[in-house]
């Protein structure tokens, strides 16, 4: 009698949760398969914020994945990042909510959490996305293009499966 009531259930259960889990990721508003690199640099994701090496010893490690915004289709990546990827310079103002990044080449760019305006050399400029402050990890996550593409960087993207790469060369 207990396995005719025990079983239907555990059928109902399984049921029940994989249709919540499918209908949950539907209407997500981000779409997590993309991997970036950075002059051949693959971004590892490492939530511990331990350090790890990738294969030609140089280390790119984020706590933070990067991901597509679906209603605009813009990657966004964590600012240090990139920044330092691409041997920039990168600091935060908190009281300001403002990044500032300086390159090699004397561009300097600021960017505030919630604002299109950028200023590139105190030159205005709008973005099509504003930089955005991830609640946890607490991380500034940028539009990939402007950025990389502000400092002098080339950015190449491909689909494999599914999977977004974006490739950045500078």
């Amino acid at each position: 009698m207990l396995k005719r009531i025990i079983l239907p259930l555990a059928v109902i259960f399984v049921f029940v949760s994989s249709v919540s889990v499918e209908s949950a990721h539907a209407g997500s508003k981000f779409r997590y398969n993309v991997e970036v690199a950075v002059n051949n640099n693959v971004l590892t994701l490492n939530p511990f914020g331990e350090k790890s090496t990738n294969p030609n010893n140089s280390t790119l490690t984020t706590d933070t994945s990067p991901y597509i915004e679906k209603s605009t289709n813009t990657v966004y990546v964590p600012i240090k990042f990139i920044s330092e990827g691409l041997g920039e310079s990168v600091s935060w103002n908190r009281p300001t909510q403002e990044v500032t990044i300086k390159s090699k080449n004397g561009t300097i760019i600021r960017l505030t959490v919630g604002s299109k305006v950028a200023y590139v050399n105190d030159e205005e400029k709008m973005m099509p996305n504003a930089p955005v402050m991830q609640e946890y990890p607490n991380r500034v996550m940028v539009p990939l293009r402007f950025v990389s593409e502000v400092v002098g960087a080339t950015v190449n993207t491909t689909t494999v499966n599914g999977t977004l790469h974006v490739d950045i060369e500078k």
